[in-house]
């Protein structure tokens, strides 16, 4: 397994501390390009008043005076000084504040992922969910709601502890996560509850995604059974109709969920009764 710590990171935020890593090593290039230039300017003043003991033997072939030229490289490195020090007094400041912005957006972003599942927050259910009402009406295409809700999560939680129960629900978001496309969105609604959102989706497709997840989840309790506790799902789905809300689909997909729990509640209870001879 890779060590986070060594992972290269990527991103707008990543880049913005590059640019203050090199700013930084700007600024030990500027003291260095102060320290020559003050030997510069020594050794220039001291060959000004000083020609011949510089220059004795005529070692330097030029056509400008040995006066002058010093003049010139002085002047040459007192010009790179001063737009190194504008370009540092420019960007300095607007590197911070990029930082500080990007910081900011960093932090709501992580806001918007619950930390046990990995999957968008209630916080934000109405925003996305307004989003593709509007989208979908706008454009007239489907949009389908699923709500899911895990069968047996409270034993978990009471027999195992809530470790345990923070364990399922990270491994069923993720298996919620593979069932549905890059587009849709899967969002912790409460609890052991998930609403999934996916547009541009009828009632097939919606139909096709439930299964899928019905089947996935029956696939990992099968290899991860808690005990005798199975873990299933109960799923809701719903198709957005013009002119309804976002509470209103919501409760839409959530009683339908609640209506598919009762169900599975009661075929477990019918199963266990023995037949009368």
């Amino acid at each position: 397994m890779s060590n986070p710590a060594n992972t290269k990171q990527v991103g707008p935020q990543a880049r913005i501390t590059m640019e203050l890593v090199r700013l930084e090593s700007q600024k030990r290039e500027f003291w260095v390009l102060i320290v020559f230039a003050g030997v510069v300017l020594v050794l220039g003043t001291l060959s000004f008043f000083f020609p011949h003991r510089f220059w004795e033997g005529g070692g330097l072939h030029v056509n400008l005076s040995p006066q002058v030229l010093f003049v010139i490289m002085v002047g040459a490195v007192c010009a790179s000084l001063f737009y190194l020090r504008r370009d540092l007094e420019i960007q300095g400041p607007r590197l911070a504040n990029t930082q500080q912005y990007m910081s900011s957006q960093e932090e709501q972003a992580k806001g918007m992922i619950d930390a046990v599942t990995n999957v968008f927050t209630r916080a934000f259910l109405h925003d996305l969910v307004t989003g593709e009402i509007s989208r979908a009406e706008r454009t007239n295409r489907p949009l389908a709601l699923i709500m899911c809700g895990l069968n047996n999560f409270k034993q978990v939680n009471d027999r195992y502890g809530h470790l345990m129960g923070n364990y399922v629900l990270s491994q069923v978001a993720a298996i919620l996560k593979i069932c549905v496309r890059g587009s849709d969105c899967v969002i912790r609604y409460g609890g052991d509850e998930f609403l999934i959102l996916l547009p541009e989706t009828d009632q097939e497709g919606g139909e096709t995604v439930l299964q899928r997840a019905r089947r996935k989840v029956a696939e990992w309790d099968h290899m991860n059974r808690m005990g005798d506790l199975p873990i299933s799902v109960s799923l809701g789905l719903h198709l957005h109709v013009a002119g309804q809300t976002v509470d209103m689909d919501v409760a839409e997909a959530d009683a339908r969920m609640y209506a598919d729990k009762k169900a599975t509640k009661h075929g477990i209870m019918a199963s266990t009764v023995p037949l009368t001879q």
